[in-house]
């Protein structure tokens, strides 16, 4: 227990050094409800963390840069998840968003190049600015139909994802939302859509088609730029 910093008062563990790291429900007594800001950042021999479902909030940047993780277990007790919290961790294969998890913040799981599954619940009502951006091996991704926002740039540069349905409720597509997904082979716009952003889907070079519903009533600039394939319907 000498690797904890605890605050007692809050029940946030602030800074935790260890390899494999299996965090404890309660310290002295005092129950862990929280992971605080940044308290792995930068760890980067960390490769296992298994979370306690007394855990209810994961702080910002909480595992920021912890470059060699590669499986973490983040119990259905966890209702929040802070910006940044999993930014560049390059080995992590795969995530579950827990069930009451609402909003994917931004940038969470930014730069999670290894990353080839998530499961994210049908609670999620928000997928922040660059959530997702440049996990390069995420192939397929399943967006709830609880979402009803998708941020900018939070699929950009996802170079293996081939295929994404965007849920009836979302009425933008933001800027890069999907620039850069050089694989991507298949889009499915709602009637819920009114505008596409900027750049929406530059550079989505194997995308050979796709329609645009009447509802879309504002298209930004340079949104197929690139796309040598595309015949627009």
């Amino acid at each position: 227990m000498n690797k904890i910093e605890f605050d007692e008062k809050t029940g946030t563990i602030k800074k935790y050094d260890e390899t494999i790291v299996i965090i404890p429900s309660e310290i002295n007594g005092v129950p862990v409800t929280r992971i605080g800001d940044s308290a792995f950042y930068d760890c980067k021999h960390i490769k296992n963390v298994i979370i306690p479902n007394s855990v209810t909030k994961i702080g910002k940047g909480a595992f920021y840069d912890c470059h060699s993780l590669e499986s973490i277990v983040i119990p259905d007790s966890v209702t929040q998840i802070g910006m940044h919290a999993f930014e560049w961790c390059e080995y992590l294969e795969s995530i579950t968003i827990p069930k009451r998890v609402k909003y994917i913040r931004k940038s969470t799981f930014e730069w999670c190049r290894s990353l080839k599954s998530v499961v994210i619940p049908n609670r999620v009502k928000s997928i922040g600015d660059y959530a997702f951006k440049c996990c390069e091996f995420l192939k397929n991704i399943t967006i709830p139909d609880s979402v009803t926002r998708i941020g900018e740039g939070a699929f950009y540069c996802c170079e293996k994802l081939e295929s994404v349905t965007i849920p009836n409720g979302v009425t933008t597509i933001n800027a890069h939302t999907f620039a850069g997904c050089d694989s991507l082979k298949h889009v499915t716009i709602p009637d819920s859509v009114t505008s596409i952003g900027n750049f929406a889907f530059q550079a989505c070079i194997s995308l050979k088609s796709i329609t645009i519903p009447s509802s879309v009533k504002s298209i930004g600039e340079y949104v197929f730029d690139e796309c040598t394939k595309i015949i627009t319907q």
